[in-house]
Parts: C-alpha cells; sequence; structure tokens
C-alpha cells in the first residue's frame, strides 16, 4: 500500500535490562562442606528401609508407614528399599540436615521421595560405591499447602554431592526442586523427568558432577519471576 508500518516498541530499554542484570560472586557459591561430599560415618544415624516401612533407633526420626520424618540436625544414613513412601526433612530453621543415600532405592507413587520441608540446608550425599534411585510414580497429590511436584523437592537450601550414582525418575513434573538455592558439587546424574531436570528458583550453582538429562522441558532451570536479580545459573 505504500504505507510505513508502524515502529515496533522495545519490550525493555536497555536502562531497565541493565538495571537487573549483576555480576555473580563465585567466592560464595560453595561452601566447604557443599564442597567435600563426604560425610562422619561415626556420627550418622542409620535409617532401613524395608518395603513398606523404615526403622530407626533415634528420637530424632519418627516412622509412620512409608513415612520417614528427621526432626533434627545430622547426619542420616539410608540404605534399603521402600516401596512406596517418603523421606521428610522437618527440623529447625537453623538446622542443617545432611541424608547420606547408600543403596537406597525410594519409591514416593502420588509425591516426592525425598521433601525438605523445613531446615536451614539440606545436603543429600550419594555415598562411594553405591548406586541409588529415587523414583515418583506418575502424579502428586497434595499433602500440605505446598505445590509439591518434584522427585527431591525442597522449600529449603539443597545440595547434591558425593561421588556416586543417583537416578532420578519423575514420571509427572521435575527431576529436583529448590525453592531456594542448588547446588551441585559432584556425584553422578541420571535423570528423567517430564518436566525440568534441575530447577532453582533462586540459583543453580553446579561445580562438579556428570549429568544425563532427559528432560520435557528444561534440563536445567534457573528462575525467580518475583526478584529478577535472583534465578541466576553458575
Amino acid at each position: 500500500s505504500g504505507e510505513e508500518s508502524p515502529a515496533i516498541e522495545p519490550a525493555a530499554s536497555e536502562e531497565a535490562v541493565a538495571s537487573t542484570l549483576s555480576t555473580i560472586d563465585t567466592a560464595n557459591l560453595f561452601s566447604d562442606r557443599d564442597l567435600a561430599g563426604t560425610y562422619d560415618e561415626s556420627a550418622a544415624i542409620p535409617i532401613q528401609l524395608s518395603g513398606d516401612t523404615a526403622s530407626c533407633a533415634s528420637d530424632a526420626v519418627t516412622v509412620d508407614g512409608g513415612q520417614v520424618i528427621i526432626g533434627a540436625e545430622g547426619i542420616y544414613l539410608l540404605t534399603g528399599v521402600l516401596n512406596d513412601g517418603q523421606i521428610v526433612v522437618n527440623a529447625g530453621e537453623t538446622d542443617k540436615v545432611q541424608l547420606v543415600l547408600a543403596g537406597a532405592d525410594i519409591t514416593s507413587s502420588t509425591s516426592a521421595a525425598i521433601y525438605a520441608l523445613e531446615a536451614d540446608k539440606v545436603f543429600v550425599t550419594v555415598a562411594d560405591g553405591t548406586e541409588n534411585t529415587l523414583t515418583n510414580g506418575g502424579e502428586y497429590v497434595a499433602i500440605d499447602d505446598n505445590n509439591i511436584d518434584a522427585v527431591i523437592f525442597a522449600k529449603t537450601d539443597l545440595t547434591l554431592n558425593g561421588s556416586c550414582s543417583l537416578t532420578i525418575n519423575a514420571q509427572a513434573g521435575h527431576g529436583v526442586v529448590s525453592k531456594d538455592d542448588l547446588v551441585v558439587t559432584g556425584g553422578s546424574y541420571t535423570i528423567t523427568a517430564a518436566s525440568h531436570g534441575l530447577s532453582g528458583k533462586d540459583s543453580i550453582s553446579i561445580s562438579n558432577g556428570t549429568f544425563t538429562i532427559t528432560s520435557g522441558k528444561d534440563g536445567i532451570h534457573a528462575e525467580n519471576a518475583d526478584d529478577l536479580s535472583l534465578g541466576t545459573l553458575y
């Protein structure tokens, strides 16, 4: 027609975009405990998984059928098979809880295999010389006000470390989600997920590890829609 096309306005000015950018302070991404990927065997509390239930001698651990609730800071050594259950961390807000997977196979048909509800930080450590598997059966049924949607679901800071093998099968939802910071410093991970493989709301920081991720959405996804200075990936 000979008429000029209307100008397309940019979605945001360069100044507005620049104001959301920042440099990641790498010096503070990984703590010594994150990087170590080890645990104190003498202090570890054994939790034996046995089919439909589990057993533990510690008063800090409550077993209700297939649900194992950890209520205090410490190192917990998980071995055996849980056919349809869940490990829940519900400790103090300043507590650090380390879950050591040492030949553990945990399936939750309707929720997260590991649910970190309350703690300052949760470590999931893959013990040397072991193979471990965590699985969701294909749906998530609400158990509280949180939208649990991953095989490992953390409302807390979450660190994955260690030296051996962890297989994560998310027939629905994501493989691993932290609603705070997600750190990975070692281990070999095979993740199959209907949605994202690894997801961190505030950040994802990876220093080491081997990853095979097959996902319906992103392999690695960091996003915070509420604060554009967060949602970083390193």
